[in-house]
């Protein structure tokens, strides 16, 4: 378990698209709105860590159905994510 803590730990503090996304909002909308941004990835990077920590993760994945259904929830908010930046127009948009 230590291992795994470490590993997700080493996976929160490197630079991903977390960065890429906070540069990216930055740009388009200012400071006011990327700092807002950050403090979102920051609490719920810190929030999924303690899951993890706490070891519920665990017990909740270790329930089939339950596995099941936060895996759709998951992705159904990804693609809602996916589809309003898709139609969002402005400066982050892909249609005009």
């Amino acid at each position: 378990m230590l291992s795994f803590i470490v590993a997700c730990i080493m996976m929160i503090v490197t630079p991903g698209p977390g960065v890429l996304s906070i540069a990216g909002v930055g740009s388009g909308f200012g400071f006011r709105a990327s700092s807002r941004f950050f403090w979102g990835l920051f609490f719920g990077n810190a929030f999924v860590l303690l899951l993890v920590i706490s070891g519920l993760s665990s017990v909740l994945f270790s329930v089939p159905y339950l596995r099941e259904i936060f895996l759709f929830f998951s992705v159904s908010y990804l693609l809602f994510l996916a589809y309003r930046i898709a139609t969002a127009g402005g400066k982050v948009g892909f249609s005009a």
